[in-house]
């Protein structure tokens, strides 16, 4: 049995599996406000895919108070396959594997020292790829996150596909791992029901995206959503990217342990739970740039929402209460009230799952059994040296 789009499928039904394939477990009724089909053909041509083996029952929906019968959801079905997201972000990696109904099958992470080697990282990723225990199964594609920026981008996101291709999946794609993470707050996390969004990423760099309507905007030359690299003070502090006084040269983790003197966020966290007035201004201090930066982003793209991700959201309210006061004071007063910040939803497989929405978002990508590799059982004797 094959699904997805494995022959050419003709108006309602090509449809609906394209909305399922994308969002995952639906209800009738969310179809018919994703596709804009009447509920008569909603429900004619699920009937049909359910019969054909193409379309499989994702259960109930939680139960609510009211009456009437419990709406189900339904779901691609499943073969055994598995689709694999695959994040590299400066000082860890991180494998997701999902079904064709958008189940997690299982994650996996280990961290690196930010020098590690490319191929050192590769052989990381595939070992996780084995303790997850997907042997013998079908990889349907792969999707890589790679950092914005760091030496040889291009060259290094090539080689990744090059090598997952060769010895993981004949179909990989790449993208910029902050842009992923949005992509998955996009379909799993803060940012479903948002129709346009601007996502920011505070991690060891600042990274972001801009989604619309479920898709990242990737810009002429596919840099779009730098916000990080926006300048704060043209004569601030240099920047990696060879600038100065960009957002990111004031509050990327890494300048924030060092101006706060602390040795990682957990440690931080603690003093600023425990009242320490310097430390706080600090921390307050980048809540408040981030703030104004996205202000700024948001009174030139009037987008709906903005949704926050990374590892200094740890930092909580100490970070997000300034943050949000300085947003809301920079937007225009007729915008403050119906733009929202909303914190994102999913954490630490953020990178992953967006790797995997990636590819399920790529119509040139087949879910057929023809184009898939299986995990063979030595992958280890497989990896780079």
């Amino acid at each position: 049995m094959t699904i997805g789009t494995t022959r050419p499928l003709r108006g309602a039904e090509h449809e609906i599996l394209q909305a399922l394939r994308l969002q995952g477990p639906s209800t009738r009724a969310e179809l018919v406000r994703c596709t804009g089909l009447s509920r008569a053909t909603v429900s004619a041509a699920t009937s049909r895919l359910r019969d054909d083996g193409r379309v499989e029952s994702a259960g109930a929906v939680p139960s609510r108070r009211g009456i009437g019968r419990t709406p189900e959801r339904l779901a691609l079905s499943v073969t055994g396959a598995v689709l694999l997201g695959v994040e590299f972000g400066h000082r860890r990696v991180t494998v997701t594997a999902m079904d064709e109904a958008h189940h997690v099958e299982g994650t996996a992470s280990a961290g690196y020292d930010h020098e590690t080697p490319w191929p050192r990282r590769v052989r990381a990723a595939l070992e996780l790829i084995q303790e997850l225990d997907l042997e013998g199964r079908r990889i349907l594609a792969v999707g890589l996150g790679v950092p914005g920026r760091i030496t040889d981008r291009e060259a290094v996101a090539r080689s990744l596909v090059e090598t997952f291709t060769s010895r993981v999946a004949r179909q990989v794609r790449a993208d910029n791992n902050a842009r992923l993470a949005g992509l998955a707050e996009a379909v799993w996390g803060a940012g479903r029901e948002l129709e346009s969004f601007v996502y920011l990423r505070l991690m060891d760099g600042v990274g972001g995206a801009l989604i619309s309507r479920g898709a990242i905007y990737e810009g002429l030359h596919g840099a779009a959503g730098e916000f990080g690299h926006m300048t704060v003070d043209p004569t601030g502090p240099a920047c990696r990217c060879g600038k100065r006084g960009c957002l990111e040269a004031y509050v990327s983790r890494e300048k924030i342990l060092e101006a706060t003197v602390q040795r990682d966020l957990g440690a931080l966290r603690v003093a600023l739970d425990a009242g320490d007035a310097r430390r706080r201004s600090i921390v307050a201090d980048s809540g408040h740039r981030i703030g104004v930066v996205l202000a700024n982003v948001c009174t030139a793209l009037d987008v709906e929402g903005v949704v926050l991700g990374g590892d200094l959201l740890d930092l909580a309210h100490h970070l997000t209460d300034p943050l949000a006061a300085a947003f809301a004071a920079n937007l225009m007063p007729e915008r403050a009230a119906r733009i929202a910040v909303h914190s994102g939803r999913i954490r630490q497989v953020d990178g992953a799952l967006g790797g995997i929405a990636l590819v399920l978002r790529d119509p040139t990508i087949s879910l057929a059994d023809s184009d898939s590799g299986t995990v063979p059982r030595d992958l280890k004797g497989r990896l780079t040296s």
